[in-house]
Order: structure tokens, then C-alpha cells, then sequence
């Protein structure tokens, strides 16, 4: 009971101070504040300083806060019971989508890989042709007036993605010690955080489905909004569509870059894993495939921001 209510504590106090930071963050766009993209990127690390000094002043670590310089991670138990019942609900059922998830892995690797070597060619033959590859930055790559959006998509995404992870450490008989809401500089995510020794036990299959279920819901998720936009587009109120399409597009591109082998994302978790099986060359390839792909994304985004410069959505 302890650790429940840390985590309700520590949420509580997280959001307060997330909310009055976004607050400020809106109220500069609502006065008509022109801000470039250097300025919005220094509000952003000024915003992060202050969060950091109130939780060092408020000693919010004892409430669950793991804060280090450049992120925090709120942990908190509160989903735990919610992911107990999930996953015992079905359990055959879960491991069959964990096993369409592995498989759909090297799929996305595919795709991905594809997208990135065809745009890296344009870039260098016909660049009036490439596509501008961004980070999303808010407040930099991320008008101000589609921010509300943009959070409110991600945090859907982002607890989808959370909870399916979850659900196959259920399944696996793998226990989950927390859930965390990760804060960065520029950016936000989240985390299941799974028992270490009960990983390392699991069985290579498991760990497959643990860790590519979160993206093959995320994709399940893409595929399913282009459905439903090619049904019902034309009839959406104008808010709806633009939560949609956050939606989609957060979606399809978190499902794909975190299948991609590069660890510690998920792809590189499941190469990791299943070279953790093998002897030889094969063990020694991860790096060479790690640093390949790096390699291929940073290619992209040097060249993008060469060419587009920072693109705002």
C-alpha cells in the first residue's frame, strides 16, 4: 500500500507542476508572442531548470521523482492491478498477438529501412524529391497552436504503448515493479519498468513479445485511423480531426522507429535478446548493425535540416 500511494503522490505533484508549465507555454501563444525557434527551444530549457530546481527544492525524490539532469521518471504502481487483470484475462489470446508482433518486426525493419536508403538517395540525386526527416520539438518543430494536440495524441499513444508492454509481462509471468512517466528537455515518453531477474529468467520468445508487442499496438492503432479516415474524413468536427491525425501520425511513427535494431529502443532489445542465444560473428554483428542504422538516421536528419531547415508542423 506504501508504494501506491508514493506513486499517486508522486503523479499529483508531477502533474500540478507540468500543468502550470504548459500553461505558461500557452499563454505566450495566446498573447500573440512571435517566438523563433532559438528562442522557443530556450524557454524549453529554462522551463526544464525550473521543474528540475522545484523538485530538488520541493525534494519531490521522495515521492517517486528519479530525477537526473537532463530527465525525470515518475515512477508510480498505480497501474498494476489494472495490468494484473489484462493480462490474466485470455492469456492465450495475448500470447497469440505477441507472436503476430514478433513477426511484424522484421516487417517494420524492412519498411523503415526502405523509406530511409530511398530518401537518402534523393537527398544526393534528386533533392527536390526528399521528404524533410524532423525531431518533434515543441514549441521548434511543433507550432504552439498544435501543441494541445500533439500532447494529448502522444499521451495516448505513448500509455497504449506502456500497457501493452505490460499486459505481456503479465502474460510471461514477468512482474512489473513500477510505471513511469518519463520528462526529458525536449521531449516526454513513458516506461514499464520489469523485474530484471525475472527478465533474464523469461524465455527468449517472451522477451520477443515484451518487448515488440508496445509498437505492434501502436502500428495496430496507425493502420486502423487510415480506415477510419477513409470512411468518415470529410464528416469530422475540425477538432476531432486534428486530435485524429496527431493521432495517426505519432502513432505509425513511434511503432516504426522503435522497432528499428538500435539499443536501447525496443528493436535493439529484441536483437539483443535473440543474440543473447547465439555464438560467434552473429554476437559481434549487433554493433555493426546498431552503428548502420545510427548511421542512416543521423544521414537523414543532417541532410533534412541542411536542405528544410527545422520544418514546423
Amino acid at each position: 500500500m506504501a508504494g501506491r500511494v508514493v506513486g499517486l503522490d508522486a503523479f499529483g505533484h508531477f502533474q500540478v507542476i507540468f500543468m502550470r508549465v504548459g500553461v505558461l507555454f500557452l499563454s505566450l501563444c495566446g498573447e500573440g508572442l512571435e517566438l523563433s525557434s532559438v528562442q522557443s527551444l530556450g524557454l524549453i530549457v529554462v522551463a526544464w531548470f525550473v521543474f528540475y530546481g522545484i523538485v530538488k527544492v520541493l525534494r519531490l525524490e521522495r515521492y517517486g521523482v528519479d530525477l537526473h539532469p537532463l530527465f525525470a521518471l515518475v515512477k508510480s504502481t498505480r497501474l498494476n492491478s489494472f495490468l494484473l487483470r489484462v493480462g490474466g484475462w485470455r492469456p492465450g489470446f495475448w500470447r497469440a498477438l505477441g507472436n503476430m508482433g514478433v513477426v511484424s518486426f522484421l516487417g517494420q525493419v524492412v519498411f523503415l529501412t526502405w523509406m530511409l536508403v530511398q530518401n537518402l538517395f534523393k537527398f544526393v540525386y534528386v533533392p527536390e524529391k526528399a521528404s524533410p526527416m524532423m525531431p518533434l520539438i515543441p514549441g521548434v518543430t511543433i507550432r504552439f497552436s498544435n501543441l494541445p494536440w500533439f500532447l494529448a495524441a502522444a499521451g495516448v499513444v505513448i500509455l497504449m504503448h506502456e500497457l501493452a508492454h505490460g499486459v505481456q509481462c503479465v502474460v510471461a509471468g514477468v512482474r512489473v515493479k513500477s510505471a513511469a512517466l518519463l520528462l526529458a528537455v525536449i521531449t516526454f515518453g513513458g516506461a514499464v519498468e520489469p523485474d530484471e531477474d525475472d527478465m533474464k529468467a523469461a524465455p527468449l520468445l517472451s522477451s520477443l513479445r515484451i518487448f515488440a508487442f508496445g509498437s505492434f499496438v501502436n502500428l495496430v492503432m496507425g493502420v486502423s485511423l487510415i480506415l477510419f479516415f477513409s470512411l468518415w474524413r470529410g464528416t469530422l468536427p475540425l477538432a476531432m480531426g486534428a486530435f485524429l491525425n496527431w493521432l495517426y501520425f505519432i502513432s505509425t511513427n513511434l511503432a516504426l522507429v522503435n522497432m528499428l535494431p538500435v539499443y536501447p529502443l525496443d528493436g535493439g532489445q529484441m536483437l539483443r535478446a535473440w543474440l543473447s542465444t547465439q555464438e560467434g560473428w552473429m554476437v559481434r554483428g549487433e554493433r555493426l548493425v546498431r552503428y548502420g542504422f545510427l548511421a542512416l538516421m543521423v544521414s537523414n536528419l543532417v541532410l533534412s535540416l541542411a536542405r528544410f531547415g527545422l520544418v514546423p508542423f
